[in-house]
């Protein structure tokens, strides 16, 4: 997948163009008049899967652990809804998707770097109150983490932000795809939970077809987010869909 460098710029054009956002009531949603779907799009959804769409469920799939020795360092958060970016993130933001930027606070204290990945098809989930969405990461990402440095009494004294995340904590920005079109895009209000590896099968299928894919503009995010919601707010993949991952 491409890297990083380019995707203030993919985030910054489909924002400021109204694209590709989650269809919420309030001023942060894809507008009055979101672009249409591509042709083959069938709204006309008979198969509700927990998490996905507007079913209200909790998303199925594969338990997600941290390493031994590495946990979540507070409350994970919508990034700022203008400019994707997560407040004192310790790394480039990870991912392609332009709709879910949530920042992921870590704590390590194993007192050496541990490798943590966060695989394809990891779901994170809407915790408030409402209609916040639920977002789907499509690439495999890596990180280093380092020990985090002890507060003056340790741990317990380290303290919080104002944003309920631990003053030393690795913030990671992971910019994933929307799994609810019609529910509201993600912002600092918006409060998430890590969830499972999703085990949906046409998710699963589409992961499988975007394997060694590059994703470097907005046209290229614009096609992934299409076939999710062919997923989530339809029958599955359409022939359009897979035509156009393709061409990715």
């Amino acid at each position: 997948m491409a890297q990083a460098a380019w995707k203030w710029m993919v985030v910054a054009a489909a924002v400021g163009a109204g694209v590709l956002a989650c269809d919420g009531d309030d001023d942060g949603g894809g507008g009055d008049n979101p672009p249409p779907p591509p042709t083959g799009f069938d709204a006309g959804v008979d198969v509700f899967r927990p998490g996905l769409g507007e079913d209200e469920g909790a998303p199925q799939g594969t338990p997600f652990s941290l390493p031994e020795g590495v946990s979540f360092a507070g409350t994970l958060r919508g990034a700022d809804e203008v400019s994707g970016e997560c407040e004192n993130a310790s790394v480039e933001a990870q991912g392609s998707g332009a709709t879910v930027r949530v920042c992921v606070p870590l704590r390590n204290d194993t007192g050496a770097p541990v490798e943590v990945v966060f695989p394809p098809g990891l779901v994170v989930v809407s915790t408030s109150e409402g209609r916040g969405q639920n977002g789907l990461l499509i690439e495999r990402t890596v990180l280093t983490v380092p020990p985090t440095p002890p507060g003056p009494g340790g741990r317990d004294d380290a303290g919080t932000s104002d944003g309920g995340v631990e003053e030393n904590a690795y913030i990671v920005p992971l910019y994933m795809y929307c799994l609810n079109e019609e529910r509201d895009p993600s912002n600092p209000f918006i409060t998430y939970a890590v969830g499972p590896v999703t085990s949906d099968d046409a998710l699963q299928e589409l992961l499988r077809l975007l394997q060694g894919k590059r994703i470097d503009s907005a046209d290229d995010v614009g096609v992934v987010q299409y076939a999710i919601y062919s997923i989530t707010e339809g029958r599955g993949l359409t022939t359009p869909d897979r035509d156009a991952i393709d061409d990715l």
